[in-house]
């Protein structure tokens, strides 16, 4: 049995799959996104999660030969690596796991981790991919300091161009589009 751990800022999944890669086990639990609520939250989500998943497929952690953790912000704060890499070995009972950020998963499981970029645009955004076992990293840096394409970002564009039109410094019409960075208001019929 292998697990999968795809971890994100709206929920953490859990996916076991045999070694012919059939799907044994699911299981969801809370966001395992720690910066906003402690690195302890980490250990419960992830412990959450592991059982659930363990006792849909009626088995032990034990029984898994092999896991990938992929958190959120993973190495994005060097101080807390330490405890994020010990984390899955206090849910699991083993070594037998890897962890790294989250994006991995996606990068992974949209290409079948062969070289390639995979785009990620949900709560948060960035772009992240692999060419001849190199992986590097473009965005996702929070709402704060980007996330650019991402839903926080285009609400706020959004919210930001409602209220231009409301008080009148945007000329009343269709909503602008988004193109790339910039906003592009369309002229109104008058």
């Amino acid at each position: 049995m292998f697990l999968g751990v795809d971890g994100g800022g709206t929920k953490t999944a859990f996916c076991l799959v045999d070694r012919g890669g059939q799907v044994v086990a699911r299981a969801q639990a809370a966001s395992s996104y720690y910066f906003s609520h402690g690195i302890e939250l980490v250990e419960r989500v992830l412990g959450e999660g592991v059982d659930a998943v363990c006792s849909a497929a009626e088995l032990t952690p034990a029984d898994i030969e092999y896991a990938f953790f992929g958190l959120p912000g993973y190495g994005e704060a060097a101080r807390d690596l330490p405890v994020l890499n010990a984390t899955p070995r206090a849910v699991l009972g083993h070594d037998r796991f890897a962890c790294d950020n989250d994006m991995v998963c996606g990068w992974a499981g949209s290409l079948g981790a062969v070289d390639g970029i995979n785009v990620i645009s949900g709560t948060g955004s960035l772009a992240y991919g692999e060419r001849l076992g190199r992986g590097v990293r473009v965005g996702g840096w929070s709402e704060m300091f980007g996330d650019e394409g991402s839903a926080h970002w285009i609400a706020v564009r959004g919210l930001n161009a409602f209220s231009r039109m409301s008080d009148g410094r945007l000329p009343e019409g269709p909503w602008p589009r988004c193109s790339g960075a910039i906003w592009i208001s369309r002229p109104t019929s008058t």
